[in-house]
């Protein structure tokens, strides 16, 4: 048995990203784990430049989490960038696993877009960016999912995001412009809801990362004792694409999606 799996685990991550026009891209993540009386935290940043070339970084030194203040600013040193991320809209926070009301799993959207200034390398990006944080009191193993669909659009005009789990409680969400739907239909290179009015057409896919969550503890193996076979063999492919949306098939606006497909691994008897 992992201890994971025991009480006194909670885990705060904060994910941002932030994309320009060209779509130079940048993903970074922000995390503290408590198990009991140990605590470590984890910064990761995958780079995606115009051209599809990824530059990633990561490390396990303490870090200073950001708030989720109307401005965000970002200075980790541990993967050596920079950046502001400015609210545009208005915050979602919901708890997306009812089932469990002892053990909640918090979605903090506070900046469902973002207007963003990264500077990375010596050079300054200038985009449009998204950041939540998510708060979960339980093993990710123990969590109903077997397969996890989450993305965000964004342009001058549109904010998009939509989170759909399956298992035995399924949970399909698509947001747009802060109003909730529940009839997303998510296909490779498209995504339709609103009994099909909307569309987001995907192109140019390109994918920034394939991995089991294993890879993330390659320089620290003895932090892999704290997670369970089932968390460990979870595969996450994240994703980067031009993005047209559409209303009863009239082109409205484009912009980028980042999007990403995480699929639990089966538990080892």
């Amino acid at each position: 048995m992992s201890i994971a799996r025991q009480k006194g685990f909670k885990l705060e991550k904060v994910y941002l990203d932030s994309v320009d026009e060209s779509g130079n891209c940048f993903i970074i993540y922000l995390a503290r784990v408590d198990f009991y009386f140990l605590r470590f935290w984890y910064s990761g940043l995958l780079y995606s430049d115009h051209k599809g070339l990824t530059i990633e970084r990561t490390a396990f030194r303490r870090i200073q989490i950001p708030t989720s203040a109307e401005l965000i600013v970002l200075n980790q040193k541990t993967i050596q960038i920079e950046g502001t991320w400015k609210r545009t809209d208005d915050p979602i926070l919901i708890s997306l696993n009812k089932t469990d009301e002892k053990n909640k799993l918090i979605w903090d959207c506070h900046h469902p877009k973002a207007l963003t200034e990264v500077r990375f390398n010596n050079d300054i990006y200038k985009g449009i960016g998204y950041a939540e944080r998510i708060i979960l009191k339980i093993s990710p193993d123990k969590l109903p999912i077997d397969e996890l669909r989450w993305g965000r659009f964004l342009s001058d005009t549109y904010t998009i995001i939509w989170i759909n789990w399956k298992d035995r409680h399924p949970l399909n969400k698509i947001f747009l412009n802060g109003t909730e739907y529940n009839d997303s239909n998510i296909e490779e290179d498209r995504i339709t809801f609103c009994n099909g009015i909307y569309c987001l057409s995907f192109s140019g896919i390109t994918i920034l990362r394939k991995r089991k969550f294993a890879d993330i503890f390659s320089e620290m193996p003895v932090l892999r004792i704290f997670f369970s076979s089932r968390t460990l063999n979870m595969i996450e492919a994240k994703f980067k694409a031009r993005t047209t949306f559409s209303k009863n098939t009239a082109n409205i606006s484009k912009g980028w999606s980042i999007f990403e497909l995480v699929i639990w691994g089966r538990e080892k008897h």
